[in-house]
């Protein structure tokens, strides 16, 4: 066994990972992270998780789910919060970290640990106040019931351990302490992280504030755990856990490969559990004539801001622009091309993503029907055959590209994600076309509708067309941005997730985590307090069909 946790957080890693409230033991299989702005190699070496740590994190994060089964939801909303304070008492040391490691700013971060910090805190109030349980109670001889049947009850209850994979474009906000981790553990699930390899050392230290306030407020140690993920072990950890019969679901944020792959081996168990992915998204952005002939240049400002956000590696940012030809696009274009001028390039987050970029824009680039409107000299120029990439900074600069809408369908790689700081505008000829476009992109996160008082009559179709393919709908504004709200979707149809029934963002995410169970006369002693008659909650519930907060 492993060494237990110091009992001050310093902002520090160790390099290994944290197993039920303890330091594990190094194994063979090591990795190193890499500071993205010079290829520096950091400290310290950190060490993948065994097959044997990961399924002591399932199996002890299993007896702990039972061990803790009856805790009341106070004390579920009591460990969320001293999980916030353990994060925001690291602070700086905390964002210098992530900085190093992901290349991004500051400022950047430092908002990005105030939105993970509320989120934690936001997801306590929501387990306290309650109602998200839908507790439903049917009483025999309600009107509307038959005098003979029993006493129905139900409400979500939760699945059991959930494993979550870190992202690597949100070091903190989709990782160790980011949604998924926060949802699942407000639901009453334990968590085990899969850490990031591009910021290993900001997943473990918060890590161990996690792993700090678990043990603080009483829950078992396996509560949470946390496994570093690199080098030969970065696949087969997240195999492992996915198979694993402790985990009952699991949660992730990256590609359509990562996320295809672990669905299906969530499919594949003999006893299948749901995977929540998070995948790619185009995010198209349609512009209207009305707009277009109103304020291009405003406009297209804005979109040219929002997709150069984070060097385009937001799951959010603009990829698909849909216009009509005329003078008004030729407005809008030029005054994109112009504000993607004054924006300089950036790192990204590992050598591999702008590998991925690269070749991405190079098969568009590579098509006849491809026009490059700005960045003709943004992408460095492929090998000579037989050559290797020479390797050198992993750097971006925003490219704009178009396509005329008659070749628009032709080619499947007009509708993948680029994941970089590049947009595809799509020149159609008239109204009809544009139609035609816009209804042939695939699933994604966010659709935006630019519409000007032209626009009135012509705008329906577009926005019931965007509410077919997308998650959320913004109108006369930008994809980049997620707020976390209760009527927040952050979700899509495939591929931009492949459940999108549920969102990965505000308080509806904890749902993920539960199942509706129905109770059938049973006593009052071994019912949930939430279906209880005397509400000792306090909690709204609807009872023979009317929300109330009264006792039964």
């Amino acid at each position: 066994m492993g060494e237990a946790l110091p009992t001050e957080i310093t902002g520090r890693p160790f390099g290994v990972s944290l197993i039920a409230g303890e330091r594990a033991d190094t194994q063979d299989v090591q990795f190193d992270s890499i500071t993205q702005a010079s290829g520096a190699t950091l400290q310290p070496t950190y060490t993948a998780a065994s097959p044997a740590q990961v399924s002591e994190a399932a199996r002890k994060a299993w007896s702990a789910f039972h061990a803790a089964g009856l805790m009341p939801p106070s004390q579920h909303a009591a460990l969320l919060r001293p999980c916030a304070d353990g994060i925001d008492a690291i602070g700086e040391p905390l964002v210098a970290l992530a900085s190093a490691e992901t290349a991004i700013e500051p400022a950047r971060l430092n908002a990005e640990l105030a939105r993970t910090t509320g989120t934690l805190r936001m997801f306590a109030d929501v387990v306290e106040e309650g109602s998200w349980v839908d507790a439903i109670i049917d009483r025999p001889g309600a009107e509307g019931r038959p005098s003979s049947r029993q006493a129905l009850r139900r409400m979500l209850r939760p699945l059991g351990p959930v494993a979550v994979f870190g992202a690597s474009n949100f070091p903190l906000a989709y990782s160790t302490a980011g949604t998924d981790t926060a949802s699942a553990l407000a639901a009453g699930c334990p968590v085990i992280v899969k850490g990031h390899p591009l910021h290993p050392g900001t997943g473990e230290v918060v890590a161990q504030a996690i792993a700090a306030s678990v043990l603080e407020t009483g829950f078992p140690a396996g509560w949470f755990s946390f496994l570093h993920a690199g080098g030969g072990r970065e696949q087969e950890i997240g195999e492992e856990l996915v198979k694993h019969p402790c985990v009952r679901a699991a949660g992730f944020t990256g590609s359509r490969t990562g996320g295809d792959a672990l669905t299906r081996i969530g499919l594949s168990r003999p006893d299948p559990i749901p995977v929540y992915a998070e995948m790619g998204s185009v995010n198209p952005v349609i512009v209207l004539p009305g707009a277009l002939a109103s304020e291009p240049e405003k406009i297209a400002r804005r979109v040219a801001q929002s997709l150069a956000a984070a060097v385009g590696q937001q799951c959010t940012c603009p990829g698909l622009i849909f216009l009509i030809d005329g003078e008004g696009s030729d407005m809008f274009t030029k005054a994109m091309s112009a504000e993607l001028e004054l924006i300089e390039a950036g790192v990204m987050l590992a050598p591999r993503i702008q590998a991925n970029y690269t070749r991405t824009v190079r098969e568009l680039l590579a098509l006849e029907e491809i026009k490059v409107l700005f960045g003709t000299d943004r992408v460095p120029a492929p090998p000579p055959p037989g050559k290797k990439e020479v390797a050198g900074p992993a750097m971006a600069a925003p490219m704009l590209l178009s396509v005329a809408g008659e070749h628009f369908r032709q080619h499947a790689e007009f509708l993948n994600e680029m994941f970089g700081p590049c947009a595809l505008v799509v020149q159609c000829q008239n109204e009809q076309e544009l139609f035609s476009c816009v209804t042939a992109f695939v699933g994604s996160l966010t659709g935006s509708l630019f519409v000007g008082d032209a626009d009135v009559d012509r705008a329906p179709p577009f926005a019931r067309a965007l509410e077919q393919r997308c998650g959320r709908l913004i109108f006369n504004g930008v994809p980049t941005g997620v707020e976390v709200a209760w009527a927040m979707v952050h979700g899509g149809p495939y591929p931009a997730s492949n459940r999108p029934d549920t969102s990965a963002v505000g308080p509806t995410a904890m749902k993920r985590w539960r199942r509706p169970v129905c109770y059938q006369n049973y006593p009052a002693n071994l019912l949930p307090p939430e279906l209880r008659d005397e509400n000792p909650l306090g909690i709204e519930r609807r009872v023979d069909g009317t929300l109330t907060r009264e006792p039964v």
